[in-house]
């Protein structure tokens, strides 16, 4: 049988770090599912708290913007038109709230396991992914209750969550670096995140922005997912391809984030 044994003080190149992240992807599984136990199996309520948390964000958003306000969507009914961009960020936020903090959360492991610590954020990708799904279950109701079309476009959907999952990992694991350093940082986070909601096309579409200020939109990477993924679900024309400057930025920050990891590996412990 052959044997390898793991050190975190040997310098390792990017390559072999990437295969140690694969390798131990059966510890961030075994992480994912004991924490989506926690979460829906315990209590009744954990079961539908997602569905429900997506319903009452549709319910306001609805009230405010689509009666009150009474925003523009074209031919898509607000709720089937705002409720896409409402479980994207729920995905997005979550994974940024979660993994802020996961390394301190995560002493007790740390300094009794080693393991490449960028996989406690990847453990955060699964349940956040299976509360995305639900999400998407309640927009296929109430996209077919609304009799809304479907399109061939639907298969370009792993795409979108996809380059999601990337954005909420690139600003989770940069924050999870700097909590290092600065403890209160994931509180600060959260409270940037329940901002940042508001210049994100979620409850409104990216068009009514005035053309002065879109270059806010271009820069935030979400704006786009929304934009694309609004574009595949109801078959209707591409964003402009300013949106794709947010998701030049986000790839860089990822890479750098991987990379940040690496080296600050032997260093973690430490910091704690």
């Amino acid at each position: 049988m052959e044997h390898k044994l793991i050190s975190p003080k040997n310098k390792i190149s990017l390559h072999s770090y990437l295969r140690l992240i694969w390798d131990y992807r059966y510890f961030s599984h075994s992480l994912a599912v004991g924490e989506i136990k926690n979460k829906h199996a315990r209590t009744f309520t954990g079961l539908f708290l997602s569905v429900i948390q997506s319903l009452i964000g549709l319910a306001v958003y609805w009230l405010i913007f689509g009666i009150a306000i009474k925003i523009n969507t074209g031919d898509i009914p607000y709720p089937v038109f705002a409720l896409p961009g409402i479980i994207v960020w729920q995905y997005f936020s979550y994974l940024v709230g979660n993994s802020s903090g996961v390394l301190t959360n995560s002493e007790h492991l740390i300094n009794k396991l080693y393991f490449p610590r960028i996989n406690l954020t990847l453990a955060k990708i699964l349940p956040g992914l299976l509360d995305f799904g639900s999400g998407f279950l309640v927009f296929l109701v109430i996209f077919l209750i609304f009799g809304v079309s479907f399109s061939i476009t639907w298969l370009a959907i792993p795409l979108v969550v996809i380059v999601l999952i990337v954005c909420g990992l690139t600003l989770g694991l940069w924050t999870s670096i700097l909590s290092l350093y600065v403890r209160d940082l994931s509180q600060i986070i959260i409270q940037v995140t329940n901002f940042l909601i508001f210049v994100t096309p979620v409850f409104y579409p990216g068009t009514i922005v005035p053309g002065n200020f879109r270059f806010i939109l271009y820069l935030n990477p979400v704006a786009g997912v929304i934009e694309y993924f609004r574009a595949i679900l109801f078959g209707s024309t591409l964003p402009d391809n300013g949106y794709l400057i947010g998701f030049a930025i986000i790839s860089v920050l990822f890479v750098s984030a991987v990379i940040v990891y690496k080296r600050i590996e032997k260093q973690i412990t430490d910091l704690l």
